[in-house]
């Protein structure tokens, strides 16, 4: 799918007109164990950045256009694999925007591939600016929470998989927030699969946090393993991400000084 989506972004969008496409996620990292990729639940990050984002309205602003790119990926992946497992989902994020938001961190330079263009070095916050952030992430999260409740109520079967997706953006940053929190340096919270982070936070004595985290995952590719008939696994899903929202919240304590 990266392959395949780099070459349809260089055919369909000038050339000179991008700075970079990066991999990020875990889709870039090592998988050790289940929980580092689930099928159709995990994401293949590709982090797009022009040189002008004037660019951005006039490349990918119009409907039409985008959905010839939405056809071209999906013909050049399925030339290349033709009879693929499962379809991977990708999500094309727009750097440049991105880089204006002021609670985005940019990533450590080892957790970023670059596929095309100039290294990716954007520099990073300082540490304390870091984990303040990490910390207002996780509280906002567990604020969210309320919504859960009705959101999942009337969505049998296959319908919980949106939801699900919806969850994962949010249950993804949750290991690496909480190892930067903790203390472990922010360029290996943020580098490690999940496999790793749910070993270091063993170590750092967050077993019932890392049992709620994997659950999440588990649940998920037995969800994708049932072809999305079996509503069982989706709901301990979405229960496994509300615990380990809360208890993620609860170690992150209060939001320091603004």
């Amino acid at each position: 799918m990266v392959d395949s989506f780099v070459e349809v972004l260089l055919r369909r969008l000038p050339p000179s007109e991008i700075a970079g496409i990066y991999l990020k996620g875990s889709a870039q990292k090592e998988w050790e164990s289940p929980v580092d990729y689930v099928p159709e639940l995990s994401d293949v990050d590709l982090h797009l950045l022009f040189h002008d984002p004037a660019d951005i309205a006039r490349r990918l602003g119009d409907t039409a256009a985008a959905l010839e790119i939405h056809a071209d990926l999906e013909q050049a992946y399925r030339a290349r694999v033709p009879d693929p497992l499962h379809l991977p989902r990708p999500q094309l994020v727009l750097l440049n925007r991105l880089l204006q938001d002021p609670e985005y961190c940019p990533s450590p330079p080892g957790a970023v591939q670059a596929l095309y263009g100039q290294p990716y070095d954007e520099p990073p916050k300082p540490l304390e600016e870091i984990r303040e952030v990490d910390r207002r992430g996780l509280l906002a999260q567990a604020e969210r929470l309320k919504l859960l409740p009705l959101r999942a109520l009337d969505r049998p079967g296959p319908y919980l998989l949106p939801l699900l997706r919806d969850l994962n953006w949010q249950m993804s940053p949750t290991g690496p927030r909480l190892l930067t929190l903790l203390g472990v340096p922010w360029e290996e919270a943020w580098s490690l699969n999940r496999t790793r982070i749910i070993s270091r936070l063993e170590s750092l004595g967050r077993g019932e946090f890392t049992a709620d985290y994997a659950a999440y995952y588990l649940s998920g590719w037995d969800y994708f393993l049932s072809g999305y008939t079996d509503s069982d696994p989706a709901r301990a899903a979405v229960a496994a991400f509300a615990r380990a929202t809360a208890r993620a919240a609860d170690i992150a304590g209060p939001p320091g000084p603004s």
